[in-house]
Formats: C-alpha cells, structure tokens, sequence
C-alpha cells in the first residue's frame, strides 16, 4: 500500500482525500494544512499544521496556492520522500532544494461540494528520477484512468489552453446568462447551441465550425450588439470579435 501525505487544505485537496481513503491501494497517513481546526472531511485522517518528519511516506502530494509552493518546499527540504506539487504552471524547480521533486497535475476544475469523476480525469506526472516518474504513474493510475508523462513546457501549454477552454468560456457563459436575464428571458434558450458547440467541437477542429458576425465581418449587427452591452462587454465583445476576424482572413 502506498502512503501519502497531502499538504493542503482547497478544493483539490479535499477531493484527493475523499480519493485516496476510497482507493485500496492508499493511505492518507497525514494531512497538513495551516488552521488549528481539521476540515470536516478529514474524518479518520491524521491532520496536522505541520508535516510530520516521523511518518513513513512514499509520496508528498502539495495541494497549495502557486504562490506558496517555494515555502512549502524549503519546510519539506530534508525530507526522504518524492515531494510532488499538483500545479499547471509552476515548474518542478520550484520545489527546490528538495531532493526527489515531481509534478502531479489533475487536469479539471475543482469544485468543493461537487462530485468528481477521478477515472475520467486526466493526471499529468513529471519527476526529476526515473523511479519516481515509475511512483507517481503507479499512484496516479489507482486514481484515473487517463495518466499521461508529460513535459514541464507541454504542462505550461496545457495549462494556458485549460483557461482558454474552462476559466474563459465560463466567464463567457456568465455575460450570456447576465444578458438573457436583462432581457427578462431564460437562459435555457441558449442551452441547445452551447450544448451543440462543445460536442461538435470534440469531434472537428473547432477554428473550422466558427460561424457568427464577426467571421462574416457584418458591422451592422455588430454595433447592434454593442449598443446592449456594458462597456467592459463591449470591450471584450470587440477584441474577441477582432481576433475571429483575423482568424479567419488572413
């Protein structure tokens, strides 16, 4: 059995402690986390406010803000253990001094109460030894059944195209609710031709499925649209609009 210890306490923390106490292949020997009060999903898990250098642990798993994984490191520094941040865009290096350092990245957004389907999640691994990157597929393989070793710059890149996708369509998908609901009209309207974008978009390159205004380049229901729209929408309705057109004519 693999023993793992998780330093963190947000929302991909909890769901990997819910993970690795369902998982046979896993103990959660300690979770770490900065207030004096457990979370209540900790239930039979040790929690501590500092990392406990006399419990044998296999991996690390640090589940913190970007910003505070250097900290996190210099603390873990003496440690035996393969120490793995879970991070997109932070680079292994940032868990230097650390001896053993790696990468264990979930590709998916992270809701605190909201139900995750860990086999379908993508788990992206790194390490600077070989051995390790042989750990990390093992403990990432109990999980998903999507496990993929890829590198520091393919993770960047993966990462930005994530907020392309996840973080930038729904911000979108809030100014259309925002809209619908001005008008006094329900946003269920438009949930066949978002429905129908995204499932077409798995299948096809989604530059070729691109349709609207601002491909055709019609300026008048353009301006039409702008005169509904705040001034921040406005905004961004005309630098989406702009990179469209180029998209398309150059």
């Amino acid at each position: 059995m693999m023993r793992i210890a998780l330093i963190g306490t947000g929302n991909l923390a909890i769901h990997l402690v819910h993970a690795f106490e369902t998982c046979n292949a896993t103990q959660l020997v300690q979770w770490v986390g900065r207030s004096n009060t457990p979370p209540k999903q900790a239930r039979d898990t040790p929690y501590f406010t500092q990392y406990q250098n006399n419990m044998d642990t296999d991996v690390c798993i640090v589940a913190v803000a970007d910003d505070a994984i250097p900290a996190v490191a210099k603390e873990l520094q003496h440690i035996d253990a393969l120490v793995a941040h879970s991070a997109g865009a932070v680079s292994i290096g940032e868990l230097e001094p650390i001896n053993r350092r790696g990468v264990f990245y979930p590709l998916q957004s992270f809701k605190k109460n909201a139900p995750l389907d860990w086999k379908s999640t993508p788990i992206c691994i790194e390490a600077n030894h070989g051995d390790d990157v042989i750990l990390l597929e093992k403990l990432a393989s109990q999980l998903s059944g999507s496990v993929h070793q890829i590198t520091e710059s393919q993770r960047l890149q993966l990462h930005t195209a994530a907020v392309f996708t996840n973080n930038f369509c729904n911000h979108l998908l809030g100014i259309g609710q925002s809209i619908t609901t001005k008008a006094a009209l329900p946003f269920s309207l438009l949930h066949p031709i978002i429905r129908d974008t995204f499932e077409q978009s798995f299948a096809s390159q989604a530059v070729a499925l691109q349709t609207g205004p601002a491909k055709r380049n019609d300026i008048r229901t353009q301006q039409k649209h702008l005169s509904v729209l705040c001034e921040a929408d406005a905004e961004l309705y005309r630098i989406l609009s702009k990179s469209i057109f180029n998209t398309h004519n150059t």
